[in-house]
């Protein structure tokens, strides 16, 4: 185990008023020092050493960016793993009152969801809540979680996925002559590291 490191952080003079224990960070005095953890370490090492391709900045303006149907519902992709260096899928999806997908976990990707019209119900772990327009929901890899449109009118979401290209998994549907089958859809699924859960799990 490596020993702790200490240095300097400008204008920390004390623990910030409200700011509680951190099981990464330890303060010391007025000399300003943070004690690094062996577990602060860690999570500091894999941010500072994350190294991802550059990309160009992408602006868009409304309503531009690839449209496609999948299993009822309409995207719009913003930015793809190719447009970001990998590093994020953003889309805009409309679903129609009472869709949602099924139950799932992903592997590889956070998600983030904010709601722009409507109302979804929200099933991540345990919880179970309604989230309405200007609502968020965040979403973190290998906790099941499933949505399902609760308006009685189309709703709208924006997400960020990162990293990118889970983009590929819904044009892979769409790309389907028919709606794939339950089997069909999990098997789509497989390569991307995603597991569509069956009903009532």
């Amino acid at each position: 185990m490596r020993s702790a490191r200490k240095w300097v952080k400008p204008g920390l003079a004390h623990r910030p008023e409200g700011f509680g224990d951190h099981p990464c960070v330890t303060y010391l005095d007025d000399r300003k020092e943070i004690t690094r953890t062996s577990e602060g370490e860690k999570i500091l090492d894999a941010i500072t050493g994350l190294e991802a391709p550059v990309f160009h900045p992408v602006l868009a303006d409304a309503g531009a960016g690839r449209t496609f149907a999948m299993l009822g519902t309409t995207m719009r992709l913003i930015a793809s793993a190719a447009s970001t260096g990998g590093r994020y899928t953003v889309f805009e999806q409309l679903t129609p009152p009472g869709w949602g997908p099924p139950r799932h976990i992903h592997s590889r990707e956070d998600e983030i969801f904010y709601i722009l019209e409507g109302a979804y119900d929200v099933h991540v772990g345990d919880e179970h809540r309604t989230v309405s327009a200007g609502g968020s929901a965040v979403l973190p890899r290998n906790v099941p979680h499933g949505f399902r449109n609760a308006a009685p009118t189309p709703s709208r979401l924006f997400c960020v996925i990162a990293p990118g290209g889970l983009e590929e998994y819904f044009l892979a549907v769409a790309k389907c002559s028919q709606p794939p089958d339950p089997v069909q859809l999990v098997e789509l699924a497989r390569p991307f590291g995603l597991t569509l859960l069956p009903p009532g799990a």
